[in-house]
Order: C-alpha cells, then sequence, then structure tokens
C-alpha cells in the first residue's frame, strides 16, 4: 500500500473553503443573470421615477438690541421685556408649528396641486409653471373635505377645455373655458388664466395632459411638517438652516421664502402686540396715577392750610429768628431791671449830696437826664461851698431843687421797673409760644413728609411710565424685522433622491446577494447527499469507489456494450473500482464472487445500477448472473419485459421440487454470457423464504457455473430482508442517491459497517449531475462524449 503524504494544516483547512467556493461558484451564471436583471431593474427605477431636490434656506434670529430702536441713552430707560437671549430650541419649534404652517399653506395655496402627465411618469409643475390657476367658489366644503380630490385637464384649444375625475367609479366630465364657472363632483370653481404662469399664447400647452388634485388642509400640512428639516449650523451659532426636500425646485423656493416671511411677520406681530399691551396697560396706569396724584396735592394743601405750613425749613427758620429775638429782648430787659434795681437802691441808701453815677446803661432818658441835672446842681453847691456855707440861700435854694429831682429820680426809676417788668412778661409769653411751635415742628414735619414722600414716588413712577410710553410709540413706529435672511431659498442643482450611485451599488450587492441567499438557504435546508466527497467526509472509513451520473427518467434503460456515454463510462470505472477493491479484501481465489446490491431506502437506483453493472461486466466475457432478491417490491423484470408473475426465486425458495434450470433466463440483454433470474411473484412472507436454507443452497449451485452473481436486494432501512442473507455476501454495493439519500441515514450506514451487518461495504453514489461530478467534465468529453454535446452546454462548462 502506498504511503499518503501528510497534508499540511494550511491544506486541510483550505480545502473546506475551496469546496464552499466551488460550490457557490458552480452556479455563477444565476449570480450573472441575477446581477443583470437587478441593473437592469435599478435603471428603469432611475429612469422613471421622480428626482428629488434639496432647498434649503438660512436665517438669523435677530435680538432685540440688533433689531431694534437703542433707547438705552434715556435716563432710566430699559426694556420692558428682555428679548436679548434667543433661544433656538423655541424658535425651530416654531418654525415647524402647525399654526405657522397652516399660514404658508394658505399664502401659497398649497392645497391645489398642478401635474403634468407623461408617457411613463407623473411631474408636478409648480403654479408658474402652468398657463391656468384654480379658483374654488366653495372654500367651505373645500376646507372640510376629507378626501383628496382630482380631476384630468385637457385643452381643445388656447381657451376651451375638458375636465374629467379620476377618483370616482363613474368617470364625470365637463367641458368649459376661462373663467366660466364649473359645477363637477359636488365642487364650484373657475379655470382661470395664469398671469404669471405659462401664457395662453404659447399653443404647446394644449398637447400637454393636465392633472389637478386639491388635498384636504391637515394632510396638506401634516405633508409639510413631516418633510420640513430645521437646525443650526453649529452649537454656539444663532443662525438656522430650513431645509426642504420635494419634487420641484420651484415649489420648495416658494414654500420655504413664504415659510421665513410668515416667521418674520408673526414674530413682528408678537412684538407689536407687546408693544400695543404695553402702551395700554402704561396709558391705564398714568390716568390712575394723575388721579392719586391729584388727591396728594391736595391733601398737602390742605394739611398746610390746618396748621399754617408753607415750608417746614422755613417756618423754623422763622421760629427759631422770634424765639432769639424774644430772649434778647428778656435778657436786654432784665438787665435793664436789675440796672434800675441797683440805681434805685443806691438813691434809696446815699441821702447825702453826692454825686450820681452816670451812664449805667438805663436805656430811659428822663432818669438819665434827671440824673445828669442831678449832677450838675451837686456840682453847683460844692462850687457855692466853697465860698458859702450851707445856709446860703443859694445852697439852700439848690439842696431843695437837689431834694426834688432826687424825688422824681426815684419815682422815674420805679416806674421804669414796673414797665421792665410788664415787657418782660410780654416777651417770655412771646418766647414760650416760639418754643411751643419748635417743639410741635417734628411731629409735623414726619406728617407731612411721608405725604410729600407718597407724593414723589408717584411722581416719580408717574415720570417712568411716560418715558415708557414714549419709548413704546418709539419701538411701535420704529418696529424692525425679528429675523435676518442670511441665504435666501436655494436648490442643489443635483438632486439628493434618487441616489443613482448608491441605488446601482445596491443593486449589484442585491443582485449578488440574492442569488448567494437562495443558495445558502438551499445548501442550509438540504438534508440530502450531493457527491461524492461530502459522502466521503461522511462515512469515512467506509470506501466510496463510484459516482454514477444523473439520467433522465426516460434514459434510464439498460447500456448497450458499444455505449460511449458518460453513464457508460461511470459504469466501467465502477467495474475497475469493484475489481481492485474485491482483490483487497478478497486475495484468494474463489470460482465466482456473490455481489450484493442494496440501499436505505426505496428510489435510490439500486436495480438500474444492478442491471448495468451485469452489463458492464458482461463486457468482459465474464460469465454473469443477475438475481433479483428484493421480493417485496421487484423491478428486474421491466428491464427484460417480462410480467411481475414470471417464475422466479420465491417460486424456487417456496417449492423445493424446483431447480435452478427452471429460474434461469439465458442469454438476456444481448449478451450470451449473461443469465438472470426473476424475483418472481411476492410471497405473503419473504423474510422466512430467504431463511429456510434454499436460498444459500442455491448461492452454493451457481457458483459452480458463474464468475459473478449480482444479488439485487431490499432496502436496509425498510425491510430486514437483505439483512438476513447478508453474510453470503463476498462484497455489498451501497448505493446512495445525490440529491435523494438524505443524510440522517448515513449513521445507518455506518451502523451497519461499524456492526458488520453487511460483509465487505462499499458505497457508490447515485444520481450526481453531471456539472457537479468528481470526474465526469473533466477529459470525459475528449474522445467520447464531446461529440453528443449541445453547444450551449459546452458554452456553460466553460
Amino acid at each position: 500500500m502506498e504511503q499518503q503524504m501528510p497534508q499540511s494544516p494550511t491544506t486541510s483547512q483550505e480545502e473546506p473553503i475551496k469546496e464552499v467556493l466551488i460550490s457557490y461558484l458552480r452556479y455563477w451564471p444565476w449570480f450573472v443573470l441575477s446581477v443583470i436583471i437587478a441593473l437592469i431593474i435599478a435603471f428603469i427605477y432611475v429612469r422613471y421615477s421622480s428626482n428629488i431636490y434639496q432647498t434649503s434656506t438660512q436665517i438669523k434670529v435677530l435680538k432685540e438690541s440688533e433689531g431694534g430702536l437703542d433707547l438705552t441713552g434715556l435716563e432710566g430707560a430699559g426694556s420692558v421685556f428682555d428679548l436679548n437671549k434667543v433661544n433656538l430650541e423655541n424658535e425651530m419649534q416654531i418654525l415647524t408649528s402647525r399654526k405657522l404652517i397652516e399660514m404658508v399653506v394658505d399664502q401659497t395655496e398649497l392645497q391645489t396641486r398642478y401635474f403634468v402627465q407623461g408617457n411613463v411618469k407623473t411631474v408636478e409643475l409648480w403654479k408658474t409653471e402652468v398657463p391656468f390657476s384654480v379658483h374654488w367658489i366653495t372654500p367651505d366644503s373645500i376646507l372640510n373635505t376629507k378626501e383628496a380630490i382630482s380631476y384630468q385637464l385637457s385643452f381643445s384649444d388656447a381657451t376651451t377645455f375638458t375636465l374629467r375625475t379620476t377618483n370616482l367609479e363613474d368617470n364625470l366630465t365637463a367641458k368649459g373655458t376661462f373663467n366660466e364657472p364649473l359645477d363637477l363632483n359636488g365642487y364650484s370653481f373657475a379655470i382661470e388664466p395664469n398671469a404669471q404662469g405659462v401664457q395662453t399664447s404659447d399653443t404647446a400647452f394644449i398637447e400637454k395632459e393636465y392633472v389637478i388634485r386639491f388635498q384636504p388642509k391637515q394632510q396638506t400640512i401634516n405633508s409639510l411638517v413631516t418633510n420640513l428639516q430645521v437646525q443650526p449650523i453649529g452649537d454656539k451659532s444663532e443662525i438656522l438652516t430650513v431645509s426642504l426636500q420635494g419634487e420641484n425646485p420651484t415649489k420648495n423656493e416658494a414654500i420655504l421664502n413664504s415659510l421665513t416671511y410668515q416667521f418674520n411677520r408673526d414674530g413682528i406681530d408678537d412684538e407689536q402686540l407687546v408693544l400695543k399691551r404695553t402702551g395700554e396697560f402704561i396709558e391705564e396706569r398714568l390716568r390712575f396715577l394723575f388721579q392719586e396724584l391729584d388727591t396728594v396735592e391736595s391733601g398737602i394743601v390742605d394739611y398746610k392750610e390746618q396748621n399754617n405750613l408753607v415750608d417746614i425749613e422755613a417756618n423754623v427758620t422763622q421760629l427759631f429768628a422770634k424765639e432769639g429775638e424774644a430772649e434778647a429782648k428778656r435778657f436786654e430787659l432784665e438787665t435793664q431791671k436789675a440796672v434800675a434795681q441797683e440805681f434805685q437802691s443806691l438813691l434809696s441808701q446815699r441821702g447825702d449830696f453826692s454825686l450820681l453815677p452816670a451812664n449805667l446803661g438805663i436805656e430811659s432818658e428822663t432818669i438819665n437826664s434827671l440824673t445828669t441835672s442831678y449832677n450838675e446842681l451837686i456840682l453847683q453847691r460844692n462850687k457855692l461851698l466853697v465860698s458859702s456855707t450851707p445856709k446860703n440861700p443859694l445852697v439852700v435854694t439848690l439842696d431843695e431843687k437837689i431834694s426834688d429831682i432826687r424825688s422824681n429820680i426815684l419815682k422815674s426809676v420805679k416806674a421804669y421797673i414796673s414797665s421792665i417788668e410788664t415787657s418782660l412778661r410780654s416777651v417770655q409769653q412771646r418766647e414760650n409760644t416760639s418754643s411751643g411751635k419748635l417743639s410741635a415742628l417734628p411731629k409735623k414735619e414726619k406728617e407731612i413728609r411721608t405725604i410729600l414722600r407718597q407724593r414723589d414716588i408717584k411722581e416719580k413712577l408717574y415720570l417712568f411710565l411716560l418715558q415708557k410710553r414714549e419709548e413704546a410709540a418709539l419701538q411701535l413706529a420704529t418696529i424692525t424685522p425679528t429675523i435676518k435672511i442670511v441665504d435666501f431659498a436655494y436648490t442643489k442643482p443635483m438632486p439628493v433622491a434618487p441616489k443613482k450611485q448608491i441605488i446601482f451599488l445596491a443593486a449589484l450587492i442585491l443582485g449578488l446577494l440574492l442569488p448567494f441567499g437562495i443558495l445558502y438557504l438551499t445548501f442550509l435546508l438540504n438534508t440530502k447527499i450531493n457527491n461524492k466527497e461530502q459522502l466521503k467526509g461522511l462515512v469515512a472509513p467506509i470506501p466510496v469507489i463510484a459516482e454514477l451520473p444523473q439520467v433522465e427518467k426516460k434514459d434510464a434503460g439498460l447500456l448497450k456494450p458499444t455505449d460511449r456515454s458518460v453513464t457508460a463510462e461511470a459504469f466501467r470505472i465502477l467495474r475497475t473500482n469493484l475489481s481492485y477493491f474485491k482483490s483487497a479484501i478478497q486475495p484468494s481465489e474463489k470460482k465466482a464472487d456473490v455481489i450484493y446490491i442494496t440501499s436505505s431506502t426505496k428510489g435510490e437506483g439500486k436495480t438500474y445500477t444492478s442491471i448495468n453493472l451485469a452489463n458492464s461486466l458482461a463486457a468482459t466475457n465474464k460469465r454473469v448472473l443477475l438475481v433479483g432478491s428484493d421480493l417485496r417490491n421487484p423491478q428486474l423484470h421491466n428491464y427484460i419485459e417480462k410480467k411481475k408473475e414470471t417464475f422466479g426465486l420465491s417460486s424456487y425458495l417456496y417449492d423445493a421440487s424446483i431447480t435452478k434450470e427452471q429460474l434461469i433466463i439465458k442469454e438476456v440483454l444481448g449478451f450470451s454470457n449473461l443469465d438472470i433470474i426473476l424475483s418472481g411473484a411476492i410471497p405473503p412472507n419473504p423474510a422466512e423464504l430467504l431463511l429456510n436454507g434454499r436460498f444459500e443452497a442455491l448461492l452454493d449451485q451457481l457458483k459452480q457455473d458463474y464468475d459473478y452473481i449480482l444479488v439485487d436486494t431490499s432496502p436496509t432501512v425498510l425491510v430486514t430482508d437483505t439483512l438476513l442473507i447478508s453474510h453470503l455476501a463476498d462484497v455489498t454495493l451501497y448505493l446512495t442517491r445525490a440529491h435523494y439519500t438524505d443524510v440522517k441515514l448515513i449513521e445507518h450506514i455506518k451502523e451497519m459497517h461499524e456492526q458488520q451487518k453487511l460483509t465487505n461495504m462499499a458505497i457508490v453514489v447515485n444520481g450526481v449531475e453531471e456539472k457537479r461530478g468528481y470526474g465526469y467534465n473533466y477529459g470525459y468529453g475528449y474522445g467520447y462524449h464531446e461529440e453528443q454535446q449541445p453547444k450551449s452546454w459546452q458554452f456553460w462548462k466553460r
């Protein structure tokens, strides 16, 4: 025995991968056809699907300081509402709000859509691209409609047209002209020439078919809200990008421009509303404050009148001045009184003719003049006494005058002191009055300050509101846009859908994956044996000595000795491999070899194989006998055109009087050295007949006359007949059939081999497709089969 070279790990690992790849590559025409079909479908889809364009616009939401009049230069000016912080999330929600979208729908009349019909597809047009427009006369019924209204319009000439309903079972038709009211399907409308669209003087539109479709408002709003996308261009940016996808770029641009206008208008309206409400509030407060200020001012006047007040500070100064004057006067009077009392005391104590003090500060002119006269008389007397005596008449006369003046002085001083005391009492009273008024002033000042504080607060608030009213009036007069359009609506020239490259790439991938998936599922769900190589891996170490090609049922007959077909060569290979296999397991020579041909189940081709193997062995001039031992389902009689009840093995096993010569049918299939024993009539107890010993005795007798005895036995899974006589065989050929024998039966085959229930098992694979066979398309076309193959098959096999 030759020593096999050990396979490297890489080779052993690569073999399954190669086998998997080969199993898929065998179906390469499927892949090519699938890719071609997928690409054709993709081309048709791209060719006839409507292009979708993306239109976008960019806007910046302005802060109040960026868009309004700056009034912060005014003292105390400030915004009543702080709008300096822009919340982009809120603005994005407003842009996609149903309220704003409804305004856009109403302004652009999006509910009415126009289409032009082509040979394959219908294209949507914007209202500026059609020569007419629809004026709905019944807006209430239109607004309340729940289903789309559709009409087909075709022109007979530049002014006459025909309308047909397209969404009703009964097509309604109406003819009309421009500006003529029509009533169709319960809706009144008029078709008017479109001044902004295609001019009716251009008669090219007459040859076209138009479709007018009116959608419910809610459906239109929902569609627009779904397709509208709003997002900031950056995390720290205040610029929003608004984009819309649709079939008609002009329509997209009109919608976005209308949306930005409505958004700006909505912001301006909100700001105007705020300013109007602010002005109304300020006016109301001003009227209220004016009344309160008037009440407070009247209260101040009444309080001052009741308390004899003009100004607190002025009154305090006046009272302090009066009190000071009274106090000074009192001090002066008290001084005069004290001086007068001292002078009186001096006059009372002095009885001589001494001089009196003059200029004591007594402010009485009478006293001062009398004192002066008195001193003059004293000086005269003193002068007289120098030259005379006190008894001098002149002196005596002077003494009398001095005494009278002195008496007058005392009376005058007494009267002066009395007048001073009267003045002191008056001054004291005035001083007490001023002090009382001063002591009451703090309380009055507190009360008047409380009133004045209320007046000042209301006055400041009044002035503040006057200022705010002017601010609101200025802002209302100079209101500015709430957004800045960074970029008007712009449509990219290249459509965003369908994406041709992606679609063709997806079609290519799908074209490859579809057959791959089908094959994968087929392989995954396939529980049948497919070929010789697969079976070798499953049944090792049981040898697989041959594989037979699949043939059509009509061709599954006998092979001729001169047949050069692939099937004939396969049986010749089986014959050769059987010879080598028999020599390896049975080196001693015997007169005849008993070869069993069996299978697991019915339909695996054991009878077909048996008769053609016998045919092939007979072609080598060997004496061959084919015995039909499948007593339950005999099939050999069909190949030699005999009846099932023809005398055969069952008769021999049942009737001991029958000899072997009566069983053998000589020289069948055109061979003088090929004989057949049929199964005979189906017995009721085939297992018992096979065990009665006559079958074994029959084989012993036949071995004397033949080189090969082929026995067509029963399937091993269905019945036990074959196992009962398996020990009589020299070789057992076990038939399996590609795409028929279940892999689950492999365990049954291996079990019989391991437990030696069948003698010298060798497996034959039947029904292998030629394109999948391991050897049938490698060399057999040269000189044997090539001339029989059609050219188309030769092409697929390249």
